[in-house]
């Protein structure tokens, strides 16, 4: 037996590294995969800071999907302040989460499509196509959110403004030809995976699932289901001494267990889906893809444009901690704080790739390691979004500490 360490990893955000036990046939028995990215101290700094700053500093996680994280922060704070959105201010939230979704999903195609197709005009085509759908889904972004990438009317209360009539017919007329390139994207895309010679159930493990909503993600439903089996590992402790001094993410648990998040979590949940594995992954993509076309056009069908869409916040806090969830593109997004008298006192995020980071690891195991960046590629990783790690204080790490399950801490 031997050691195979692949880093940097290729094709995916942010810089990741596998470090791979594996047998005389180079077949993977022990995989681990961990993020190189340092540790930025969002939670850190946040600390103190009026409420309104952490929609915008977290947003700036990375730039593929800062929708979420904006989402979700504003709806810890108001699940601390005991705040609701209008409902169109709600509506307008999941739209432009889904106009990222529309810009992100078709994004990770452009990352795999070397793995699965060969000819360089062929390659080309999907890419011009690809690129069409990215720029309707950020046009969406674009409209609703005020900015293609980090949103700014993403607000705590709910969004700044509502769009206007003459936008919502527009918004209308794109979805509709995204749906034009989307049918022949889609179409190549399936043909490529049914012709590709990825070894049958690459990357399915055993590992338990979750998901809070099919689209858009529910709190109530992380705080009711999962919340009570919360628990968190340093990596040292997961990965060993050995290679933990190099990880930079905490690794989240359920049950004792890693959990995996993301398209195919949530298509197992709400729509019944039976496979797992890295194929599984890239076609629950293209099912995504059309389920939030669908649902978009249904948002924009039913908005009313002259209602309120914000409502102003107390900035009297009660000091409880708030959760915030939304379904990202690659899978649950968590953030938690608490807020008193309009400033943060605490906070916590749990991005999607967080979830899956041990999950991918675990995923390569039993197939051979050449096969392991296929099976990372499939989670389409968001590094950088994932890496919070490190307990402070006043500079120093002091100890090292495992969050117990609701929420408490176990030195």
């Amino acid at each position: 037996m031997g050691t195979i360490t692949i880093a940097p990893t290729t094709r995916n955000e942010g810089h990741g590294k596998f470090v791979l036990e594996v047998d005389d046939e180079g077949i993977v028995t022990k995989g681990f995969f961990m993020s190189l990215v340092l540790v930025r101290g969002f939670e850190k700094f946040l600390v103190g800071r009026a409420m309104e700053f952490a929609p915008v500093a977290t947003s700036r996680f990375c730039g593929l999907c800062p929708p979420t994280h904006a989402t979700a922060s504003s709806e810890a704070i108001e699940h601390s302040l005991g705040v609701s959105p209008p409902a169109a201010g709600l509506k307008l939230r999941e739209l432009c989460n889904i106009g990222n979704h529309l810009h992100d999903h078709p994004l990770q195609q452009v990352l795999v499509l070397p793995d699965f197709v060969s000819d360089p005009a062929e390659q080309r085509e999907a890419l011009a196509r690809i690129q069409k759908l990215r720029r309707i889904g950020q046009h969406v972004c674009d409209v609703v959110g005020g900015e293609a990438i980090h949103s700014p009317h993403i607000r705590v209360g709910g969004m700044a403004r509502n769009i206007s009539e003459a936008a919502r017919r527009k918004l209308l007329d794109d979805l509709a030809e995204f749906g034009r390139v989307w049918e022949d994207q889609r179409t190549f895309m399936e043909y490529a995976y049914d012709k590709s010679d990825v070894p049958p159930g690459l990357g399915a493990h055993d590992l338990p699932m979750m998901a809070t909503d099919l689209i858009y993600g529910r709190s109530d439903v992380f705080t009711r289901e999962y919340m009570p089996g919360y628990s968190e590992m340093l990596p040292l402790n997961y990965y060993g001494e050995e290679i933990g001094t190099e990880a930079c993410t905490v690794i989240p648990m359920l049950n004792g267990s890693p959990v995996e998040v993301g398209p195919v979590a949530r298509l197992r949940k709400y729509r019944k889906l039976k496979d797992t594995g890295t194929m599984a992954l890239d076609r629950a993509r293209l099912v995504e893809i059309s389920l939030r076309l669908e649902r978009a056009g249904e948002i924009l069908e039913g908005l009313d444009t002259k209602a309120r869409t914000l409502n102003k916040p107390v900035i009297k806090g009660t000091g409880r901690t708030g959760i915030g969830v939304n379904e990202a593109p690659r899978g649950t997004n968590v953030h938690m704080t608490c807020i008193d008298d309009g400033r943060i006192t605490w906070y916590k995020a749990m991005p999607a790739t967080m979830w899956n980071i041990p999950v991918i690891g675990r995923a390569t195991e039993g197939f051979h390691h050449k096969w392991a960046q296929w099976v990372m590629r499939a989670y389409d990783p968001c590094i950088s979004c994932a890496t919070h790690v490190i307990v402070m204080h006043e500079g120093e790490v002091v100890e090292r500490r495992t969050m117990a399950p609701a929420g408490g801490y176990n030195g």
